[in-house]
């Protein structure tokens, strides 16, 4: 792994500069070398005091759709640091973005942890281990970059743009939720954005007996309080400037940001 690598990406998602792939002078950036380099980006990031602990990971391009486009035959995995985990309500600074986007998600908040060395997670055991699934936001800088047109390798050693979340609820029991029944509505100023029924990438409960079995091949583990951001409702929506956006899905409650 070089180390001018990992400090130049960095530097770049510190300062929401430019996005720039750093792809090896040689061939193409397997997937195994993406994750090891996430794996060094997200501890100097977290050394360096750029960002804080781990608060949970991101599922993406978890749809079959997706998972063809980028040629993989399961999704793609990155960090939520703490210091960008927020409750539903909370006002950020839009200049804080290079080019802001979100995705609305349905998010696992686990009750109790889930070590590597215990791996691999059954489906129940994943999913006894979770305390709510709640809707979720997450917020992305995707640095000007157009992540369907990169290699997926690229995205992942870079976190796959993800720059936080906002968690809501109340959220309900693993074993009341029913995702093909849950309606996704959006808006942003008040005004409809989004209205989706069933639009979950896969069974999030699914996703997050994977991330669980993923994370935990890398020597990972999931803690009690932290989240998985379980894939998205919607495409990546970008958004200019000052903005609220609210989220309701049905039988889960509601999340909200505000851009100022």
């Amino acid at each position: 792994m070089s180390d001018p690598i990992v400090r130049a990406i960095a530097n770049e998602i510190a300062t929401a500069a430019p996005f720039a792939a750093h792809a090896p002078e040689s061939g193409a950036r397997s997937i195994s070398d993406a994750y090891a380099l996430q794996d060094a980006l997200a501890a100097h990031l977290t050394a360096s005091g750029v960002r804080g602990p781990v608060a949970g990971y991101k599922i993406a391009a978890n749809s079959p759709a997706l998972m063809a486009h980028f040629g993989v035959s399961e999704p793609a995995s990155g960090r939520v640091f703490e210091d960008q985990r927020h409750d539903s309500g909370a006002s950020l600074p839009a200049g804080g973005f290079h080019t802001f986007a979100y995705e609305p998600e349905i998010a696992a908040v686990m009750g109790a942890p889930l070590r590597a060395e215990d791996a691999p997670f059954s489906r129940e055991t994943v999913v006894a281990a979770i305390d709510r699934m709640v809707p979720a936001l997450e917020l992305l800088d995707l640095r000007g970059a157009k992540p369907p047109e990169l290699a997926l390798a690229d995205v992942i050693a870079q976190n796959i743009s993800n720059a936080g979340a906002v968690i809501g609820g109340p959220g309900v029991k693993p074993d009341a939720l029913d995702p093909a029944s849950v309606h996704t509505a959006v808006t942003i100023d008040d005004a409809p954005e989004l209205s989706v029924t069933g639009a979950a990438p896969q069974d999030p409960l699914e996703a997050a007996h994977w991330l669980a079995n993923h994370i935990a091949r890398r020597n990972l583990s999931l803690e009690a309080g932290q989240i998985i951001l379980c894939g998205t409702h919607a495409p990546i929506r970008p958004v200019s400037g000052a903005a609220r956006i609210a989220v309701t899905m049905s039988g889960l409650g509601t999340v909200s940001v505000v851009l100022e």
